[in-house]
Formats: structure tokens, C-alpha cells, sequence
């Protein structure tokens, strides 16, 4: 761990890539230079070029290459150079701007969402939340290979998991059960129990679907409604995980819930709502986690038992992702698999839709 964070601070600097910002410890960091220094020469390793410090050359990397895989087709002579420095190692970063980040409270870097990817071997194993918004934060040692940083790619840049008491709390003042309820009703998908409530919504898909769909989710597990999150896209994070959203100081993980499902398409718009909801996988002794769902529309709130019964047709999306499937009110009624959902990682090699 870095000097500064065992103060409770971290120090970072900020590097732009594009419209994308992103966050390193200041420790990394051993100069910056002009990309007037830079010696251009295309090398298998994906490096760009190199450039003289003191009295040994520095290969230089452009971090957009290193984040999204391939050779972009921009000029190399343009931006900035991030020298880095790990022991006697040095490498560089090519990017847009770098600007000084600044102190930020080491409880105000998270570790990223378990849904987003596999923290073990991503660009991106955190988030940071501060007044300055929403930030990815990155870890060098795993955009370069062994051979040039030193560093073995499993090691883990060290970022401070989301407090489980945290989650819990802000679950639990916008809750709607008991945690006697909760319990009891995280059993099963049955409709029928008396005295549960669920709220039902429709999605905002690209294209319209061929019949309506509804979706359904218990009253305890929606914990809000909201029109505007701060947001950021994750490189390499699921098809379906639109991004990272900041919901009261939490990182959230923004999911196209009918993209999971294999329907079409309901992403994220500016301005759209998005219902903010929790797993059940407190039954286990687990924090439930939160996703935010985008798109949503033609919401309402049910007591129950109301009048449904099973869907018997066959389906074109991937049924075995939901709970269960229900014909109520003449249209297909869904109730996703949230702890599925909450569940997914990146690296799982099995997952088919």
C-alpha cells in the first residue's frame, strides 16, 4: 500500500483518453514528458516508441491501444507522455492530458462492482467517487507485460471494497419490508403470497417488441426511481452492463436488463429512469448488491395475490435468467433472476445466451 493511503488519503493524478477520464496513485508517476520527446518505432509488445530517460529508453504505449486492444489510427505525436516507475522498471503511458487529481479519502475509492468484469486481471479493478464525480481507476501494471513492468498480472492494485455496513444502510432506508418480510419472501418467484406488494414496468426498448412485455420485481427489492445518474462506460465490462453509475456515493452497476434477457435492446438514454434495485441473496448471509435498470416506463405498483398463471408459450430470449414467466393482465409478465444477474462475472467461460 502507498504511503498516502495508510494516512487515509490517496493522492492521484488524472489522465484523459478522449472524452473517458481515468485516475493512478501519484506514487506510479515519475515524470511527464513532452510527446515531442518521443522516438517512434512500431514493437510486437504494442509499444509506439520510446524516449531517453537519463540514460536508458523508455518504451511508450498509447493507453487507448492498451485499453481497447489493437493499434489505433491516431498520430503518435500528439498529447502527453505519463513516465511510470515501479522499482528500477520504467515504462510510459501516451495520453490525451494530464491534469494533478489531487487528495481523495481512501473510503472514496471502490473496488468495482462484481457484475461489471473480474477485478483480478482488469485494466480497472476500482472506481472514484468524489466531488469531481464518477472515475475509473487504473491500474498500470496490468496494461504491459510482466517483462516490462516486473509486476506478475494477478497482482491487485489496492482499492478499498464498498463497506458492506454502507450498502446495507442505504438498502434499508428506502426499503419497503421488514427484514422478517425480506426473508420470508426471498423463497421464490410465487405471485400469490398475502400482503406483498411488486412493482411492475415496462422498457423502453431500441426497437418495439412484436408483443408487450411486463417485468416484475418484489416492492422490497425496488429501492428507488431516479431520472439523472452520474455514469461512466466500463472498457470490457459485459455486453449487457451499460456502465457505472454514482448513487449516493455508491458505485452501481447500470444493466441493460432486457439485453441480459436476449431481448431487444433498452439502454441507458440521457434522462431516462432507472429503477434502482437489490438481490435477495441476503438469505445466504450475503450483502445483496444493487443494479440500476435504465429505460424503465409504465411503472406501477401491485398488492397481491392478483390474477395470473403460467406462460406456456415458447419464448426467443433466454428464459432460464428469469424466475418465472406468467401470463397476467393479457401480456407476458417476467421476473428477472436479479441475483443472477449480481452473481455474473466476467470471466465465466460457460455463460451462453
Amino acid at each position: 500500500m502507498n504511503a498516502s493511503a495508510t494516512t487515509g488519503v490517496r493522492r492521484l493524478v488524472r489522465c484523459t483518453v478522449g472524452s473517458e477520464t481515468y485516475c493512478i496513485d501519484n506514487d506510479w508517476l515519475d515524470s511527464i514528458q513532452v510527446v515531442e520527446n518521443l522516438y517512434p518505432s512500431r514493437s510486437a509488445d504494442g509499444s509506439i516508441g520510446w524516449i531517453r530517460r537519463f540514460d536508458e529508453k523508455v518504451p511508450v504505449y498509447r493507453l487507448a491501444d492498451q485499453v481497447y486492444g489493437g493499434a489505433s489510427r491516431g498520430p503518435s505525436r500528439q498529447g502527453v507522455i505519463m513516465v511510470l516507475r515501479r522499482n528500477d522498471r520504467l515504462w510510459a503511458l501516451l495520453v490525451d492530458k494530464v491534469t494533478a487529481g489531487g487528495d481523495v479519502a481512501a473510503d472514496r475509492v471502490f473496488a468495482l462492482p462484481e457484475v461489471v468484469g473480474d477485478a483480478a486481471t482488469g485494466y480497472f479493478p476500482g472506481v472514484v467517487l468524489d466531488e469531481r464525480g464518477i472515475m475509473l481507476y487504473l491500474a498500470p501494471e496490468r496494461l504491459v507485460s510482466f517483462a516490462v513492468s516486473g509486476i506478475p498480472r494477478p497482482a491487485r492494485a489496492e482499492v478499498r471494497s464498498s463497506p458492506v455496513s454502507r450498502v446495507r444502510d442505504s438498502i434499508a432506508e428506502h426499503a419497503t419490508e421488514s427484514p422478517a418480510e425480506q426473508q420470508k419472501n426471498a423463497q421464490g418467484p410465487e405471485l400469490r403470497k398475502a400482503g406483498r406488494q411488486i412493482i411492475t414496468f415496462t422498457l423502453m426498448h431500441e426497437q418495439a417488441l412484436p408483443a408487450p412485455v411486463r417485468f416484475a420485481v418484489s416492492a422490497g427489492q425496488a429501492v428507488e426511481i431516479v431520472s439523472e445518474l452520474p455514469m461512466i462506460h466500463v472498457p470490457h465490462a459485459p455486453f449487457f452492463v451499460l456502465g457505472v453509475a454514482n448513487w449516493r456515493s455508491l458505485p452501481i452497476p447500470v444493466i441493460d436488463l432486457a439485453a441480459w434477457l436476449g431481448l431487444t435492446p433498452a439502454p441507458f438514454t440521457s434522462g431516462c429512469r432507472l429503477l434502482l434495485c437489490r438481490g435477495t441473496m441476503t438469505r445466504a448471509g450475503r450483502d445483496p448488491g444493487l443494479i440500476a435498470i435504465p429505460a424503465v416506463d409504465d411503472i406501477h405498483k401491485l398488492d397481491l395475490p392478483i390474477e395470473y398463471k403460467p406462460w406456456t408459450e415458447a419464448v426467443r430470449w433466454n428464459e432460464s435468467l428469469a424466475l418465472g414467466i406468467y401470463r397476467a393482465d393479457r401480456a407476458m409478465m417476467v421476473v428477472p433472476d436479479l441475483d443472477a444477474i449480481l452473481s455474473f462475472q466476467a470471466a465465466t467461460s460457460d455463460y451462453r445466451m
